[in-house]
């Protein structure tokens, strides 16, 4: 009416992200079936508040390490042949990982040329898994899973995480697709 424009968009922040995973990376399969591999990541994610001025930032840096190894024509207990010849194995599966993870929170005042932490962590995770398919469509997994965190900041306490188990997979119908 008065030429007074009114945005009818109003953007409260702004958002970046950064992911490098992996950054660096090696994975090996060797002819004796021995696997391993390397990995480092890095993620970033800035994000600019415009209402209050402030600039957060969440970095993390993160070390894989994998070690494997596979059992070729492994045969689970006594699976033998009903014609009574010797049953053709399965290829056993085993692996692990071992991460390291270091994730740090700050916020920064714009105004006041002020930053401050006020989060992040340190993680350890280690991962055990097997593998075995017992049929087409029957497949057995074992695992072993921990994470332990140690907070960067004093009102959280430090946290274990234990997971194990068995979990088995049966796939119904034809495994060759359509």
């Amino acid at each position: 009416v008065n030429n007074d424009y009114i945005n009818p968009y109003t953007f409260s922040q702004v958002g970046y992200v950064e992911s490098f995973s992996p950054l660096i990376g090696i994975d090996v399969t060797m002819r004796n079936n021995f696997q391993f591999g390397l990995q480092y990541n890095r993620m970033r994610t800035l994000l600019l508040g415009l209402v209050n001025h402030t600039l957060t930032e969440d970095a993390n840096t993160e070390y894989v390490v994998r070690l494997g190894y596979i059992v070729r024509n492994f045969r689970l207990g006594n699976m033998g042949n009903p014609r009574g010849g010797r049953a053709k194995g399965s290829d056993l599966n085993i692996r692990g990982d071992i991460s390291l993870r270091d994730s740090r929170t700050s916020i920064m005042n714009i105004l006041l040329d002020d930053s401050q932490v006020t989060g992040g962590q340190r993680l350890m995770q280690i991962k055990l898994a097997a593998d075995y398919n017992v049929s087409e469509n029957l497949n057995l997994r074992v695992f072993y899973e921990q994470m332990t965190s140690k907070y960067k900041i004093s009102t959280a306490f430090p946290l274990s995480t234990i997971r194990a188990g068995i979990s088995a997979t049966f796939t119904f119908g034809d495994s060759g697709g359509f």
